[in-house]
């Protein structure tokens, strides 16, 4: 018995679908997204490091309105006096309004956690600060 509708000799082409666009397309994607992830997490806060050599050669005397230390204890002392927590923020905006410069200079002992450091600069530039620095203090012989 013959088939009523014979079977065609040559198969018809199936369509292929280019896949060195589509995998382009996918790489420039994830290369966007690996560009773009660091700027969604940039907080805004930019510290400059000051350097012994600039300091050593200007030989300037510079005025420190605001002057931030965190003891290892947890102890804030806003230029070398003790502030309670609670009171920090607004004796930080009061010393800043005062400020021509409105520069922050922060330190913290080696154990103080890099957390706290982080919110006292972010504190300060809520406050008002235009420019922060963060200081090593060194190390008291004893």
């Amino acid at each position: 018995m013959k088939p009523r509708f014979p079977k065609p000799e040559v198969e018809p082409e199936t369509p292929e679908v280019p896949i060195a666009p589509t995998i382009n397309v996918a790489l420039l994607l994830v290369l966007f997204f690996m560009m773009s992830a660091p700027m969604m997490y940039h907080s805004g806060i930019t510290i400059s490091a000051p350097s012994l050599k600039k300091a050593a050669a200007q030989k300037k005397e510079t005025e420190v309105k605001v002057n931030v230390h965190i003891t290892a204890e947890g102890i804030i002392l806003l230029n070398n006096e003790p502030v309670n927590e609670e009171q920090f923020p607004q004796l930080l905006a009061e010393l800043l309004a005062r400020s021509v410069s409105r520069i922050v200079l922060v330190s913290a002992d080696e154990t103080v956690p890099h957390q706290s450091v982080v919110t006292i600069l972010d504190l300060a530039k809520q406050k008002g600060a235009l420019k922060l620095a963060i200081l090593k203090r060194k190390k008291r012989q004893k």
